[in-house]
């Protein structure tokens, strides 16, 4: 069990911290799922008044089924914010995914993903790719490393504020490397990293940094810190190549 004197250090982290973030899809790579259907939901919210009017709200949760070698995944996740009572996040994210275990290090896998970002004028992206994952290092006590290669071929709607709108489609690869350490029996680090170059020129490329560290407050309970840095070497005209999120949020397991 969790000291009991360091909930009061958890939750002021938890009230401090914008709700922006994607759900991590770390446990994909890396879980070891329970026979039959499965699952957590995230909630992560903050509210503040006075001199400061700001509003935030992230929900997110993953469903899966597993069977002997196979297991599917379905992740979903919303967040939105106000600033001043102006909306400053508004985004959606869908992604399944269906694994076949060949071999205990070695893994087949196929996914589907739809999603939209207002504020990175994203009207919406769909996408389809299958891969392979290959476990370089597992030990239960200590942690674990993935390495997965692939592609996918992306369908991509960008808004006509700028010349530049308008849909897009092509071929990308796609490569990660998923990192997990049990530091202690309840805490869990995590680095998920994702480098996806266009097959059309190795100039346009997205890399993602998906980096967590999950306390277990007790067998269905935890608190998340994560960030998310996404990193787009061609963004759509007035967008940061460079979008950076801290989130904490409470995760239930059941």
């Amino acid at each position: 069990m969790l000291k009991r004197s360091l909930y009061p250090s958890l939750f002021a982290l938890f009230a401090s911290t914008s709700a922006h973030a994607i759900v991590s899809m770390e446990a994909l790579h890396t879980g070891s799922p329970k026979e039959g259907f499965s699952g957590n939901g995230d909630l992560a919210m903050s509210v503040s008044s006075g001199n400061t009017d700001k509003e935030d709200y992230t929900l997110g949760a993953r469903l899966q089924w597993h069977k002997e070698k196979i297991t599917n995944y379905l992740l979903v996740s919303g967040a939105y914010g106000e600033n001043a009572g102006v909306k400053s996040t508004d985004n959606r994210f869908m992604h399944a995914r269906h694994i076949y275990q060949y071999h205990p290090r070695f893994a087949m896998e196929g996914y589907l993903q739809a999603e939209q970002d207002t504020f990175a004028r994203q009207a919406y992206r769909a996408l389809a790719g299958a891969g392979a994952r290959y476990t370089l290092y597992q030990r239960e006590e200590v942690g674990i490393a993935n390495l997965g290669l692939g592609a996918y071929y992306s369908n991509e709607r960008i808004d006509d504020d700028f010349t530049d709108g308008g849909t897009n489609s092509l071929w990308r690869a796609s490569s990660y490397l998923i990192l997990k350490y049990q530091a202690t029996p309840n805490t869990t680090l995590v680095s998920s990293t994702y480098y996806q170059p266009s097959l059309e020129g190795a100039d346009d490329y997205r890399l993602l940094e998906q980096a967590a560290m999950k306390v277990k407050l007790n067998d269905s309970l935890s608190l998340v810190v994560s960030l998310n840095h996404r990193f787009n070497s061609v963004p759509p005209e007035g967008v940061e190549q460079t979008d950076s999120t801290w989130t904490t949020a409470f995760s239930y397991e059941f």
